[in-house]
């Protein structure tokens, strides 16, 4: 159990919850590929803009240039917001409930009760180092991550039901607990 977590996790327990694991994301994959595409997309932006050209496609490529580095500008946005997330993002796994607390000021707590895990209200998938618990319902469609916002909990705008728990250390071992203490609720 990583201590830290355990410590912004335990506040938020119930009388006769225990906490069986605790962690946070430790991966930083994502992150990496948000630098890479930004680094293509600012290069871009600078050939762009270094080309001698005609005067009618040099104002286009001032254009052009001036759009990628607005889009450079919003990536390099995007990517602090979500390391924000995810550094400010501590998992547990308790006797009757997954908790997910997350959030860019004030951290804010989520939980998802295992006994949906037992009812056909939810299901519980696990993909690589990442363990995704959604709506049965909407296993046909698998939305992204959404720019901007929290990774770990589908925004409340998009009417889904969908808990993340990213870049996992022992993904399948925490998945195993989740499914191991569901059914011991049964």
């Amino acid at each position: 159990m990583d201590p830290e977590a355990a410590a912004v996790v335990t506040p938020h327990l119930l009388a006769r919850e225990e906490l069986l694991w605790c962690g946070r994301p430790h991966d930083t994959t994502a992150l990496r590929w948000r630098a890479g595409v930004i680094i293509v997309v600012g290069i871009a932006a600078l050939l762009l803009r270094s080309l001698p050209l005609d005067s009618s496609l040099a104002e286009r490529a001032d254009t052009n240039s001036i759009l990628l580095a607005v889009l450079v500008c919003v990536l390099i946005a995007e990517a602090i917001v979500f390391q924000t997330y995810i550094s400010n993002t501590f998992y547990g796994v308790t006797n009757q409930r997954v908790i997910i607390v997350s959030g860019l000021r004030e951290p804010e707590m989520t939980a998802v009760l295992l006994d949906l895990l037992n009812a056909p209200h939810l299901r519980l998938q696990r993909i690589h180092r990442h363990i995704e618990i959604r709506a049965r319902a909407e296993q046909m469609f698998q939305p992204g991550y959404l720019p901007f916002t929290n990774p770990s909990v589908a925004p409340d705008w998009t009417g889904r039901e969908c808990y993340r728990l990213l870049a996992l250390e022992d993904a399948r071992r925490v998945c195993d607990l989740i499914i191991e203490s569901a059914h011991k609720l049964e």
